[in-house]
């Protein structure tokens, strides 16, 4: 077992390691020639941040041996970028009048907790649902995905480029309706994001200008580690 996580650490090290002169660099490191048969592996471990280069992060080192030290970093590393990273948020509130249209505000329910920026591009896959329980009069509402990069200060839709649909949904008086969303997108490299669900009233009728009397929601949005410098990158599961 120390054998094999030796190897792996060395592996992950060294992997860029070859000879000679490139006209380019692979990956931005000045060490390492685009041409090397292990450029992809070298731009794999660094798109992931399991490295970040040797001194100013110009070179890669190739030829540099592995301390238990650096082994333990490298691999910790490893396993986050592998790994699926859950926010999930699951609450409950109390009566509310549910907004209408722009300029009013949407209420924002279940925000995620920030997801630290990356220094590799990534994509996330959003799963939201809300439920209203309308009070003595029928409301009629819709929900939508919201994503802020400046730490839930401002907020925007969910797909920078198609606008979310967002979903509708009637509660007569006295019950509940329930409404879900899905979308995904890609996440920039050394970008925070938070993520929240939006909900407006939706005019449909005079007879569905009621409120709420409690809500609840829950948004999961799960987020895939990615490779490469450009879209569309491998998945890694």
């Amino acid at each position: 077992m120390k054998q094999w996580l030796a190897k792996l650490a060395v592996a992950v090290v060294v992997a860029g390691a070859s000879g000679g002169a490139a006209a380019q660099d692979c990956s931005n490191f000045t060490d390492v020639p685009a041409s090397s048969p292990f450029c992809a592996n070298v731009e794999w471990v660094k798109n992931r941040g399991i490295t970040t280069g040797c001194g100013a992060g110009t070179t890669y080192c190739p030829n540099d041996s592995v301390t238990r030290l650096q082994m333990a970093i490298f691999m910790n590393r490893l396993g986050r970028a592998l790994s699926v990273e859950v926010l999930q948020r699951q609450v409950g509130f109390g009566a509310q009048v549910v907004p209408g249209a722009p300029p009013a505000s949407p209420i924002i329910r279940c925000v995620t907790a920030e997801l630290a920026a990356a220094a590799y591009p990534r994509q996330v896959v959003a799963n939201a649902s809300f439920s209203g329980l309308a009070d003595a009069n029928t409301v009629a509402f819709r929900s939508f995905l919201l994503v802020s990069t400046n730490g839930g200060m401002t907020y925007s839709t969910f797909d920078p480029v198609l606008p979310s649909v967002a979903t509708r949904a009637t509660a007569a008086a006295n019950f509940w309706a329930t409404t879900s969303n899905t979308e995904q997108m890609e996440l920039a490299p050394n970008t925070a994001y938070v993520f929240a669900i939006g909900v407006r009233r939706d005019d449909i009728g005079p007879s569905t200008l009621g409120n709420f009397a409690a809500q609840r929601c829950q948004l999961t949005a799960s987020v895939f580690n990615r490779n490469g410098t450009a879209t569309p990158f491998d998945e890694v599961r």
